[in-house]
């Protein structure tokens, strides 16, 4: 997506009056530049600033703040496992680190081929099917170390 695309998206967002004051788009708008770009950039959020008439700097706050979104160089595919303590407790501490092993990187890092970030996350709100793994927007609960594999190669990893 090019930023001329992006700044569309957001116009077509807009048209929805799904929010009453434009500074309600501001998440959804990250959102799809979350999903449109391998990282929030200062010129994503520039165009952001623009179209919904927020000072950047709020634009800034917010895409820094949640851990959803990106504002440096991501994987194709974000891997969170949560390590809250539901997860912890039943092995996600485990999960992370199997899945670090395979993909040969730590927490927070992207894979050189540019495939995985594996992301420590603090709770998903899945605890009852702890420990919980997403990839992107699927969700994974009960895990398993033995999972992970095949969970990958769903996702294109080789092995």
């Amino acid at each position: 997506m090019t930023l001329a695309e992006f700044r569309e998206e957001i116009r077509k967002l807009k048209e929805t009056k799904k929010y009453p004051e434009l500074k309600s788009y501001l998440l959804p708008a990250l959102w799809i530049a979350e999903k449109n770009f391998p990282a929030i950039t200062h010129d994503v959020m520039r165009v952001v600033s623009e179209e919904l008439s927020v000072p950047l700097v709020e634009v800034e706050e917010v895409a820094r703040f949640y851990a959803m979104f990106h504002t440096e160089k991501k994987g194709k595919f974000i891997i969170r496992v949560c390590t809250n303590l539901s997860c912890m407790l039943r092995g996600g501490e485990e999960v992370l680190s199997e899945l670090c092993r395979l993909l040969n990187v730590k927490p927070g890092e992207t894979t050189p081929d540019g495939l995985f970030t594996v992301e420590e996350y603090e709770c998903m709100g899945l605890c009852d099917g702890a420990p919980a793994v997403t990839v992107n927007e699927d969700r994974y609960t009960n895990v398993e170390v033995e999972e992970l594999p095949e969970i990958l190669k769903k996702y294109g990893w080789k092995g």
